[in-house]
């Protein structure tokens, strides 16, 4: 295993809203996650073309983020009192109020759809299925990796790869998800990208595959304790099902961390999945596997090609 050379991010100015966010405007507001953090926007960037999506999200409140609140700057307003309950509004210095802006333009379909808000639908995917409906998809949805190949390489990302192992059928990159700022541990939430192009999911996960996920927990594990001082005990550890795209990813999420927390009908922990195969060889491929997913989604509507959504 090796590291990697840390690259300097651009400058504002180099973004694509030009270091001021009023250049963007909005034409939509796509939803908001479930902890109610992050707010997620669709509109256009003046004199850029095509779409562009936009999150922002308020930033977790820490000891120290506490500590800049405790400022003779911050305003005090007397909203409601009852005996020894005092409720106030704090206007608290604008430096402690920054958001985590995310900038993604330009937007494709894709893109906007995965944080557009759309009714879920709980499909039941037999082995038949998969074959015959959900594996055609995939086969088709496989040329829009390239982002995925320039983080394994190192040509993009640099600076937030936490650790390296180089090998075509056995290799992975840990890296931060772009969710994490990198500074609050609570808030820690990295992926595992395996090298392998042909390990698209869950369902092409054997006996033969144990060593590389053995290794690659044990690996990422250490690190992150060693890195950032979060024990296993305060991680969860999971693939998701169907995954956001078809290159084997393993989340690693803390335990406080509500947008990664685990969703019935869509996470399945790690653990699980060394167990089922260590016990069945073809566990993933004889398994019925269920998975909620959004009305709009491509494979929603392949899916429904096929009569295999039951709509209201």
């Amino acid at each position: 295993m090796n590291g990697s050379e840390a690259k300097k991010p651009k400058l504002e100015e180099d973004s694509p809203v030009g270091g001021d966010i009023s250049t963007f405007s909005i034409t939509e507001l796509l939803g908001q996650s479930d902890d109610g953090r992050v707010v997620f926007t669709l509109g256009e960037i003046r004199g850029k073309e095509g779409p562009a999506v936009v999150l922002f999200e308020v930033n977790s409140i820490n000891e120290e983020k506490v500590r800049e609140f405790l400022s003779p700057k911050s305003e005090l307003k007397l909203k409601m009192q009852n005996d020894i309950f005092y409720v106030f509004h704090l206007n608290p210095p604008a430096w402690t109020n920054s958001l985590k802006t995310t900038v993604i333009h330009p937007a494709t379909e894709k893109i906007i759809n995965k944080f557009k808000q759309k009714p879920a639908y709980l499909v039941e995917e037999t082995p038949e299925i998969y074959n015959t409906v959900t594996r055609p998809y995939i086969m088709d949805h496989l040329s829009d990796m390239q982002w995925v190949d320039n983080l394994l390489s190192g040509k993009s990302e640099a600076d937030r790869v936490i650790l390296r192992k180089h090998d075509p059928k056995e290799g992975y990159v840990l890296t931060a998800d772009l969710k994490w700022d990198m500074s609050s541990t609570e808030n820690l939430y990295c992926l595992a990208i395996v090298e392998d192009k042909e390990i698209y999911s869950i369902r092409d996960l054997n006996q033969s595959h144990l060593p590389m996920l053995k290794e690659l927990r044990d690996s990422c594990l250490a690190v992150i304790k060693e890195k950032f001082k979060v024990p296993k005990s305060l991680l969860r550890v999971y693939f998701h099902y169907q995954p956001a795209y078809y290159r084997l990813h393993i989340h690693f999420a803390h335990m406080r961390y509500a947008v990664g927390a685990p969703v019935i009908g869509k996470s399945v922990s790690l653990l699980d999945v060394i167990q089922n195969i260590g016990l069945d060889n073809d566990y993933y491929e004889k398994a019925t596997l269920c998975y909620y997913i959004k009305d709009g989604h491509a494979l929603s509507d392949t899916l429904d090609k096929h009569g295999l959504v039951e709509r209201e």
